[in-house]
């Protein structure tokens, strides 16, 4: 099962409201959406308190399994993110 990448601006634009400085792409839907089966985004700036609000905003938009992972809740996972994903936003 492929996913739909069409709505990913509308979710950055969720993303950029909720507080993202920047927001990226990685993992399968980065390198190969046709085989993808969710969507990873990491953000940098959203509030750990906002988290779960971005969580129910994806969810209405995306239509299909996706993780979302804050710079703040797993740095050396971010920085590695940053490093090989595709910028989005910032």
């Amino acid at each position: 099962m492929s996913v739909n990448l069409d709505k990913l601006p509308q979710a950055v634009e969720a993303l950029v409201r909720l507080g993202a400085r920047r927001v990226i792409l990685f993992g399968s839907a980065a390198e190969c959406p046709e085989k993808a089966n969710d969507i990873d985004l990491a953000v940098e700036g959203i509030p750990d308190s906002r988290i779960l609000d971005a969580d129910v905003e994806l969810m209405k938009i995306l239509e299909c399994p996706f993780d979302l992972v804050s710079r703040d809740m797993s740095p050396r996972f971010y920085d590695i993110v940053r490093d090989y994903g595709r910028v989005l936003h910032g």
